[in-house]
């Protein structure tokens, strides 16, 4: 019996961290991301929003 409320824990844990990885940051504008990520931030980043990256380069609010 131990072993499915050990195991129900560990699925737990599982979804708490996995969660907490997948937390994406939402910016009104590159003004705002810059206060943060002052260079701008590339896709894949939890900061990066398709609507921020105008130029369609996969990086959103950079700097020219």
């Amino acid at each position: 019996m131990g072993v499915g409320l050990w195991s129900k824990n560990k699925t737990n844990q599982t979804k708490t961290n996995n969660s907490s990885k997948n937390n994406k940051q939402y910016f009104k504008n590159c003004t705002d991301l810059r206060k943060i990520y002052p260079n701008g931030v590339p896709k894949g980043n939890k900061a990066y929003q398709a609507q921020l990256d105008r130029d369609h380069d996969n990086y959103a609010c950079e700097t020219e």
